[in-house]
């Protein structure tokens, strides 16, 4: 006797569900094919990602200071920064386009297929950019940070690799524990907001 994987079952019964949304996500192909809120769940941990940048880099060990604009979290703005700052960015540019295709369902229901379709194209643009783009780059900001971690050593192992100090002043005045911060209260907006969206959408013919 063989059973099903309950994802088949979830797919089939979102197809029967009588939601043209539903019908017409499952029907595409698509990469990145999360719901609106678990979406949102996973941008808010990569925010939080960001948070940790700040105690990660008071823990550089001393023999790091000399790759370093200042030892002093509060004013230091490394140019490794910036791509995080980048890719927190995309995160809630992403973000935005998702809530809004979300309210969008809720305001409309029920979607014609057309509706459906405009609605999927901007949600895959928005988890390309999001999860896609935005995620790749917090992803290397963290791991380069974490070079830091391993020592001078590792800190100038990593430069002669790719030629280029990494923690250098980025001459634009963000320092990381501003960015912390920003990142801290936008990963919680976008979980409460997931979470929030997830109620609203639950059961209903979008």
């Amino acid at each position: 006797m063989t059973t099903d994987p309950p994802t088949d079952d979830h797919i089939a019964s979102a197809i029967c569900s009588g939601s043209t949304y539903e019908k017409v996500r499952y029907q595409r192909h698509a990469f990145l094919r999360q719901s609106v809120p678990r979406t949102l769940m996973l941008q808010s941990a990569l925010l939080g990602l960001l948070v940790a940048l700040l105690p990660m880099y008071g823990l550089f060990p001393a023999s790091v200071a000399s790759y370093l604009p200042t030892t002093d979290p509060a004013v230091a703005s490394p140019k490794v920064l910036l791509l995080g700052v980048f890719g927190g960015l995309l995160e809630l540019l992403g973000a935005t386009l998702l809530v809004g295709t979300a309210l969008y369902r809720v305001r409309r229901a029920p979607l014609s297929e057309s509706q459906a379709h405009t609605m999927l194209d901007i949600e895959d643009f928005a988890r390309y950019v999001g999860l896609g783009t935005g995620g790749l780059a917090i992803l290397l900001t963290v791991c380069v940070f974490a070079v830091g971690l391993g020592g001078g050593a590792a800190v100038d192992a990593y430069v002669g690799t790719a030629g280029a100090n990494p923690f250098v002043a980025s001459g634009m005045g963000l320092p990381i524990v501003a960015v912390s911060l920003v990142a801290f209260v936008a990963s919680v907006v976008l979980f409460y907001t997931g979470g929030y969206l997830s109620v609203r959408l639950s059961g209903r013919d979008t």
